[in-house]
């Protein structure tokens, strides 16, 4: 492998980090601002994280207000998962044979994980539709829902490589197998 190579994997192995990092503390902020909101202070729904202003939602109602946010943390919670399965195939992947079962595995998750956040993503969008047809403004949502659609064709992309990877350990299995 080049030394350019080199530098951009561990250059990604990094990002992957930082990604990962930064997104299992947006869903342990998103956790503790809902909890200070609904146990101490009503005020904290007015940011809850980075901007995000839902407390004219948690007024018209709680229980819209609490999916919410769940829905949220659980789409930044399957981001993370994302990222996390990119960090155990720089773990695991060996360069010399790179086409094993562990990481057609991790590959096959990561592509579960964009699939579920594709889906959640779009089922919010439409269900801040309902909030919006009634006058109550949601500001800042759409950059803490995502774009489900991107996520949708990136599972689909991850998918294909999977299966490409699928067959690569199958003929490296015969490969094996001959010599």
């Amino acid at each position: 492998m080049s030394t350019k190579s080199t530098y951009i994997l561990k250059f990604l192995n990094v990002m992957s980090w930082i990604a990962f990092i930064g997104l299992c503390i947006k869903a342990g902020t998103l956790l503790t601002s809902y909890g200070i909101s609904m146990f101490f202070n009503e005020v904290g729904a007015k940011n809850l994280q980075l901007g995000l202003d839902l407390s004219q939602l948690k007024a018209y109602d709680v229980v819209d207000y609490s999916i919410m946010v769940f829905s949220i943390t659980i789409i930044t919670i399957l981001e993370a998962l994302v990222f996390y399965s990119v960090i155990q195939i720089f773990l695991k992947i060996n360069y010399v044979s790179p086409f094993h079962e562990t990481i057609g595995k991790l590959i096959q998750k990561m592509s579960a994980f964009s699939f579920l956040v594709g889906i959640f993503s779009n089922v919010i969008a439409n269900y801040t539709q309902k909030f919006t047809a009634i006058g109550i403004p949601l500001p800042n949502l759409t950059e803490h829902i995502g774009l489900g659609d991107a996520f949708l064709f990136f599972a689909g992309i991850l998918y294909f490589i999977s299966q490409l990877f699928a067959k690569g350990i199958e003929l490296q299995k015969e490969s094996e197998l001959t010599i």
